[in-house]
């Protein structure tokens, strides 16, 4: 099965390079797309190297002249996973914004699976508008959401919004793939 990742700009995105080794044991093919504020969590470098394939960003999209990127990577992937999913490019592709190659990618999946884990403070998960947005995605795509779990937050509060662990994500991920036979 193929699988593609989105990073967006989380703390919790440092976890990722540990999460895509994790699903290569499985027999996963992953690749990887990092927004650009994502880069301050994590390495482009290491996402490639546990994935054994380039990690994708927007420059990778906007340099191409070959192909369009982003259809080709919603064309590749059997699933489009999410992880961190921060409150800001959930708001852009609810909105269906496509201002990078995330965004685009996202619009561009068709009725694939998209599985959305945030994390984010718990001030912005508990706000009534990302409710509003995870509930109301279901119209336009085929979605699963991990919800976040309750941790010490990186800005030192105490409440929901962490990433969830790295097994409920491949878990998560394996009954997809399941349910897609």
């Amino acid at each position: 099965m193929k699988l593609l990742i989105g990073i967006t700009s989380s703390i919790a995105a440092y976890r990722i390079p540990n999460l895509v080794s994790a699903l290569r044991k499985k027999d996963i093919d992953v690749k990887t797309i990092v927004t650009e504020k994502a880069k301050a969590f994590v390495a482009p470098q290491a996402l490639a190297v546990m994935s054994q394939y380039p990690c994708y960003d927007d420059q990778a999209e906007w340099g191409n002249t070959e192909h369009v990127l982003h259809i080709e990577l919603a064309k590749w992937c059997d699933a489009f996973l999410i992880a961190p999913l921060s409150a800001n490019t959930l708001a852009k592709i609810y909105n269906g914004l496509c201002d990078n190659l995330l965004t685009s990618t996202v619009r561009a999946l068709g009725n694939k699976p998209l599985i959305l884990a945030p994390a984010m403070n718990t001030r912005m998960w508990e706000n009534p508008i990302t409710a509003h947005q995870l509930n109301n995605m279901k119209q336009f795509y085929n979605v699963t959401v991990i919800p976040p779990v309750p941790k010490r937050l990186a800005d030192g509060d105490e409440g929901i919004g962490g990433l969830a662990e790295d097994e409920t994500i491949i878990q998560q991920v394996l009954k997809i793939f399941e349910r897609k036979g």
